[in-house]
C-alpha cells in the first residue's frame, strides 16, 4: 500500500490587545472560543469583552463577521494535508484585538488494514475509513465481480460469487480532494484439500477420518473394493476390510467437487517388525491411579524378538542388564511379553538375587504368582501410531483368570523369598504407549533397599 505523511495541527486561538492610551477600564479582549475546528470548515464564533467594529482575515479561506460582541468565522474545507493558519483582526474604534485560526489539513483515507479478503462464496465486508473530508471509492476498470458503496467512514464491499478455479485480485483507490490510497481485494477460488495425501491402513481391519476443506460439496470415491467410504459434511470416513494373513495392498480414493479432483493413497499393510523399536511412553492405570514409565524398545533377533529396557522404574527394571524379551509374531503382527524367571543376578549388601518378570492373578482379597510359561501382555499397533496392550487370560485348576499385571522381583539365594521395589508395584493392567524422540534417565529413582515382600501363594498354570 502506497505510505503518506499525515500532519496533524491543532486548531488555535491567541489574540493581541492594543489600545491608544485611553483611560477606559474595560479591556478589549476575547472571552469565549468555539472549540472543535476540522479540516472539514464550516463555522465557528468568538466573544468579546464588548461590541466590536469591524473584522478582517489576511487568508481567503476565513471570513469573519462581527454582530456585537459575537464574531463568526466562516471557513473553507481545507483539501491539503498540511495545516494552515490566518490572522483575524477585530477593531473597536481605536482598539484592537488580533487572534490566529488554525485549520487541521485533510488526511489520506486509509482502511486499517493491509487489504480485504474475501473467499468463493463472496459475501459484504464493512471496512472502516480514517478520513477527514469525504472522500470516493474507485474500482479498476472491468472489475465486475466487486462493488463499492461509502456511507460515512465506512466503506462497504460486496463480492460476487466465484466458484471458479481462479483467484480474484483488484485494486481499490480511495480519493479525498487530492489526497490518495490503494489498497488490495482478494477472492479465493474453490478449494477441494484433504487434510491427508496419504495413510497407512493396517491389515487386521481398520478405519480411519479424514477431514476435507471444500468450498463446495464433494464426492469420493474408492478404486478398490475392499476400501469402503462413508461421507460427512467434510470429512470422510474410510473402512478397510480384514486382510490379516495377507500382503499389502493399495488403492485410491477420488474427491471432486465441480471441476476440482484430489486424490488420497491409500496403503494397506501388515505391522511391520521395525514398527515396534524405538523409545516409547507406557501410561496405564492401577487401582485408579496413573503411572507413566519410559520403555526403549531394540532390537535382538532382527525380524522376531526385542529387548525391552524400563518396564518398572527400579534400578533392575531401568538397566539393559536385565532388559525383557518381547516376541513378535509375523502372523498376527502383535508384541508380546512372557513370564521370564531368569533375567540374571542381582547383587546387594544382603546377598544374590534372581531377577524374573512374573504375572500375578488376584486371588480372593489378595494376589498370586503364576507357576509355568505364559504370555503376560500382548501389544497392537493402532492406527495413530500407539500400541495398546492387553493382560492374558490364563486357565488354572479349571477356572479362568485375567492377569492383574505382570512386574519385575527378585528371589533371594539364602531363604527363597520373593522381593520388588515399590517403584515397579504398578500392575499395569491394559497400558498404552506412545512412540517418543527420546527416553528421560528414570535410573536411581530407587534405591536398591527392597521394601516389599509380594504374596507368598503360587498357582501353577494348566498346561
Amino acid at each position: 500500500m502506497r505510505k503518506y505523511a499525515i500532519i496533524f495541527v491543532l486548531f488555535c486561538v491567541g489574540f493581541v490587545s492594543c489600545s491608544d492610551g485611553s483611560d477606559d477600564n474595560t479591556a478589549f479582549t476575547i472571552t469565549e472560543q468555539g472549540m472543535g475546528l476540522t479540516a472539514v470548515g464550516g463555522t465557528m464564533t468568538v466573544t468579546l469583552s464588548i461590541e466590536g467594529d469591524l473584522a478582517t482575515s489576511d487568508q481567503s479561506w476565513c471570513v469573519p463577521n462581527v454582530s456585537g460582541r459575537i464574531v463568526a468565522l466562516t471557513l473553507e474545507p481545507n483539501s491539503k494535508l498540511e495545516g494552515r493558519t490566518a490572522l483575524v483582526t477585530v477593531t473597536k474604534g481605536a482598539e484592537k484585538v488580533v487572534f490566529p485560526v488554525t485549520q487541521p489539513g485533510n488526511l489520506v483515507p486509509t482502511i486499517m488494514a493491509d487489504g480485504v479478503a474475501f473467499d468463493a462464496h463472496g459475501g459484504v465486508e464493512e471496512v472502516f475509513v480514517r478520513n477527514a473530508l469525504p472522500f470516493k471509492v474507485v474500482l479498476e476498470e472491468g472489475v465486475s465481480w466487486l462493488t463499492a458503496r461509502v456511507d460515512g467512514s465506512t466503506l462497504t464491499l460486496t463480492a460476487q460469487t466465484n466458484y471458479t478455479r481462479n483467484e480474484l485480485k483488484t485494486t481499490v483507490k480511495l480519493v479525498s480532494e487530492d489526497l490518495e490510497s490503494e489498497f488490495v481485494v482478494t477472492q479465493s477460488g474453490i478449494i477441494l484439500t484433504p487434510e491427508e495425501t496419504s495413510l497407512v491402513m493396517y491389515n487386521a481391519g481398520d478405519e480411519a477420518k479424514v477431514l476435507v476443506n471444500s468450498t463446495l460439496p464433494f464426492q469420493a470415491t474408492s478404486n478398490q473394493s475392499w476400501l469402503t467410504i462413508t461421507p460427512g459434511d467434510d470429512f470422510i470416513t474410510l473402512t478397510a476390510s480384514d486382510n490379516s494373513g495377507q500382503s499389502e495392498r493399495t488403492a485410491i480414493v477420488t474427491l471432486t467437487s465441480e471441476t476440482l479432483t484430489a486424490t488420497i493413497n491409500v496403503t494397506q499393510r501388515p505391522t511391520a517388525y521395525s514398527d515396534y523399536l524405538g523409545n516409547w511412553v507406557l501410561t496405564g492405570y492401577d487401582a485408579g491411579q496413573p503411572f507413566t514409565y519410559n520403555l526403549s524398545i531394540t532390537k535382538s533377533t532382527d525380524g522376531s524378538t526385542y529387548k525391552v529396557t524400563g518396564w518398572g522404574k527400579s534400578e533392575i527394571a531401568t538397566d539393559s542388564k536385565y532388559a525383557l524379551e518381547a516376541v513378535f509374531d509375523v502372523a498376527t503382527q502383535y508384541i508380546y511379553i512372557t513370564q521370564q524367571m531368569d533375567l540374571g543376578i542381582y547383587t546387594d549388601d544382603s546377598g544374590d538375587y534372581d531377577v524374573m518378570f512374573r504375572g500375578l492373578v488376584k486371588v480372593g482379597s489378595g494376589f498370586s504368582f503364576v507357576n509355568g510359561a505364559f504370555i503376560c501382555y500382548i501389544g497392537a499397533l493402532q492406527r495413530d501410531g500407539t500400541v495398546q496392550w492387553s493382560n492374558n487370560i490364563l486357565t488354572i485348576g479349571g477356572q479362568r483368570y485375567e492377569l492383574a499385571g505382570s512386574l519385575y522381583c527378585i528371589q533371594s539365594h539364602d531363604d527363597g523369598g520373593i522381593y520388588n521395589f515399590n517403584a515397579d508395584e504398578p500392575f499395569m493392567y491394559s497400558p498404552t504407549m506412545r512412540k517418543t524422540s527420546a527416553i528421560a534417565n528414570t535410573r536411581g529413582v530407587v534405591n536398591s533397599k527392597m521394601v516389599k515382600r509380594v504374596a507368598i501363594s503360587q498357582l501353577q498354570i494348566q498346561k
